[in-house]
């Protein structure tokens, strides 16, 4: 488990957001040396240009393409769509971000702002 939290300066839309933290993570996930990737985010149409060989045609479709040369680094990378209600852990670290430095990492463990929600989601998946 590896979490971080960076802002982003104006963001252009939602999806813009979605691919450029997803880009991050995974420059983040080749740092650390992982393998292994799952990748979920809360936007589908994010998720789906990431996922498919296509190059895409979106304002946001040059860093898609950036993320496509960065999966070569995995074994594995999956892109898995998942509601927000599926991924409250995510979405209150997005929120808590605000309340960071600009850049901050935690490994193997959850900030305390986070942790009754990630504790919960294990509760619920096993």
């Amino acid at each position: 488990m590896a979490a971080l939290t960076q802002t982003i300066p104006l963001p252009t839309s939602v999806e813009m957001v979605e691919v450029l933290a997803a880009r991050r993570t995974l420059l983040f996930a080749k740092e650390l040396g992982f393998e292994k990737v799952i990748l979920e985010g809360d936007s589908e149409i994010a998720i789906q240009a990431m996922k498919f060989d296509a190059f895409s045609v979106a304002p946001f479709g040059h860093i898609v393409s950036d993320i496509k040369a960065l999966s070569s680094h995995f074994r594995c990378l999956t892109f898995q769509h998942t509601r927000r209600q599926g991924n409250l852990v995510a979405h209150s670290l997005a929120r808590a971000a605000c309340n960071f430095p600009h850049f901050c990492t935690w490994i193997e463990e959850v900030p305390v702002s986070s942790s009754s929600l990630y504790l919960a989601e294990i509760i619920n998946t096993t």
